[in-house]
């Protein structure tokens, strides 16, 4: 057995017992969430890998966590979606258990697909009604800083990559911003800006609004040129138009972005990262990333990575929906990229096939990527049909808190379909954690609504 396991579980043990002593596990799991979230936020990846192997925050919030869950049992939330989500950490479990004698902590490492979800459940239980809008409140607090840090991190990553110091027993920095990351999270302002939610923080002032739409346009522009599944995350704010159709935010947006690209036409910018094989920021490579996705691309590197992809991802598909693994998948802990014979780096590093679909089929099996896909399907149904419902009550905040949601939700959804996103802390519990918000929301707007209808009731004449 993997020595490094007795030392995971003696971890887990002691934010166990450090939470079992406290009457405040539900204060200490927020808490605790809010300073990682934070952190991945910021610092992204080296913020993920603070701390000393197999122990990390991430690890240890979810520990705490798992005890708040417990003692506020009664505070779950017995609907389809909490249901599911239950189901799929149960079945990853069942797919997990038997291969932790042979690969110890690598299956764990690889059970984050599913165990991250636990953050969801301890979102559901520790947050209350009257908690959402402060918590919504310094998320708009968080913006300004995210906006100009976004751009900022991707630049140093990608130019100054030794900028920051490597983080002892590691060969990660301490900032490594991954362009998907920033992508989602610059989805998820995007439509906090658009709906609303930041509290009118800019009412009056056209200027700073423009303004806050230029940092945004530009930490978008370096996202989607560095990364193609980033570039169609933040393609995901158009949903946005579903939940509302204000044309005020959106004209903001519009004219601004007009006249960065007017700008960027003239000027025409071209820097090339690293050698001749590496990508070019500029407005060519933008028309080839978003070509790439769709069409066969003249640029040999793009195209090659796709087609890579896509040969493993069909050799997966093979072997789960139609042959052996069908029912079990491969588990949690074998390395997919050597078992599937995809491994192109000298030091095994790959695990995982870049697409967290694809890898729940790989290791869960056909039952997995089923209950998988319900459980998005109905939270993001949910979620559309709370919002709307909200809207053609009056209910303009609500509306706005479900499309927020439903957007940062929808741009990790496909992100993780190109990037590792759901398998890093630095995703995984962002996007756990959004879910879990998410299902705040649609408990806090069940009961609103009921309360809402009752009072209608009440109020409406008796006739007879």
């Amino acid at each position: 057995v993997d020595p490094r396991l007795g030392v995971l579980v003696a971890a887990f043990c002691v934010a166990a017992w450090l939470a079992a002593e406290s009457t405040r596990a539900s204060s200490i799991f927020l808490v605790g969430l809010a300073v990682i979230l934070v952190g991945y936020a910021t610092l992204d990846r080296g913020f993920a890998h603070l701390g000393a192997n197999p122990i990390y925050g991430g690890e240890v919030v979810l520990g705490v966590g798992v005890v708040a869950i417990i003692a506020r049992a009664d505070r779950l939330w017995l609907r389809p979606i909490p249901v599911l989500l239950g189901a799929f950490i149960a079945w990853g479990v069942i797919r997990t258990i038997p291969y932790l004698p042979t690969y110890g902590v690598d299956a764990l490492r690889d059970s984050v697909t599913y165990s991250y979800g636990l953050i969801a459940l301890g979102v559901l239980v520790c947050v209350r009604e009257e908690q959402i809008p402060r918590l919504i409140a310094a998320f708009a607090r968080l913006v300004p800083l995210l906006l100009i840090w976004i751009p900022l991190g991707l630049l140093v990553t990608q130019f100054a990559p030794n900028a920051t110091p490597s983080l002892p027993g590691s060969n990660v920095h301490l900032l490594e911003y991954k362009p998907g990351d920033a992508a989602v999270h610059l989805a998820g302002i995007a439509a906090f800006l658009l709906v609303g939610l930041d509290g009118g923080r800019r009412a009056g002032s056209s200027i700073r609004e423009v303004g806050t739409w230029a940092l945004w346009l530009i930490g978008a522009a370096v996202a989607g040129i560095l990364n193609r599944g980033g570039m169609l995350a933040l393609a995901s704010i158009a949903v946005v138009l579903l939940f509302t159709r204000s044309a005020r935010r959106w004209v903001s947006l519009a004219v601004t972005a007009a006249a960065v690209l007017s700008v960027l036409l003239v000027v025409n910018p071209e820097v090339r990262i690293g050698d001749q094989t590496r990508t070019t920021i500029s407005v060519s490579q933008v028309i080839n990333n978003v070509t790439s996705v769709l069409f066969t691309s003249q640029d040999n590197a793009l195209q090659g990575t796709k087609d890579f992809r896509l040969r493993w991802w069909g050799t997966i598909v093979g072997y789960t929906v139609g042959g052996p693994y069908f029912w079990t998948g491969k588990g949690f802990g074998i390395n997919l990229a050597d078992d599937d014979g995809f491994q192109p780096n000298a030091d095994h590093s790959l695990r995982a096939p870049h697409n967290a679909h694809v890898e729940i089929l790989a290791r869960m099996g056909v039952p997995g990527l089923v209950l998988w896909v319900l459980l998005q399907v109905a939270f993001g149904a949910a979620l559309l049909r709370a919002g709307l419902a909200a809207g053609r009550a009056g209910a303009a905040e609500w509306t706005a808190r479900f499309a927020w949601v439903f957007v940062y939700w929808l741009a990790m959804i496909v992100n993780m379909s190109f990037d590792p996103y759901l398998e890093g802390p630095q995703g995984g519990i962002w996007f756990w954690a959004i879910f879990g918000f998410g299902l705040v929301l649609l408990k806090a707007w069940r009961r609103t609504e009921a309360d809402a209808r009752a009072r209608v009731r009440a109020i409406a004449p008796v006739h007879g």
